[in-house]
């Protein structure tokens, strides 16, 4: 029985493990919501052109971007395992909206998010 010993312990911390780990609701993954989130104020404000599931997908709309002359346009990894293109600071609402009509102008759909 003192040689079963150790292995009983190490069976049991085998299965308590998991089921402890599992009882909290299992992992926690963001939401869109946690990775997407809408201007509503001045300050910190990114112009998204943006997201894709690979940096191939996401580099055309990043050179378009940078053709038409918006510089600064760049391919960020989210929290939610997308690539984003966007443009960062923007400092107001106001001129977040000039700079998204002018996107508009030059065929680019975008939208304005608050950085971080």
């Amino acid at each position: 029985m003192n040689r079963l010993a150790p292995w009983l312990v190490v069976a049991g911390l085998a299965l308590a493990y998991p089921i402890a780990t599992l009882a909290g609701g299992g992992p926690d993954f963001p939401s869109r919501d946690d990775c997407v989130r809408p201007a509503t104020s001045d300050g910190e404000i990114e112009a998204v052109f943006g997201y894709f599931e690979s940096e191939p997908e996401a580099v055309p709309v990043r050179e378009r971007a940078l053709e038409v002359g918006f510089v600064g346009t760049e391919l960020v990894w989210n929290g939610c395992g997308l690539v984003r293109v966007s443009v960062g600071g923007i400092p107001t609402l106001e001129v977040g909206r000039e700079f998204a009509e002018q996107a508009r102008e030059a065929g680019l759909p975008v939208t304005l998010e608050q950085a971080g």
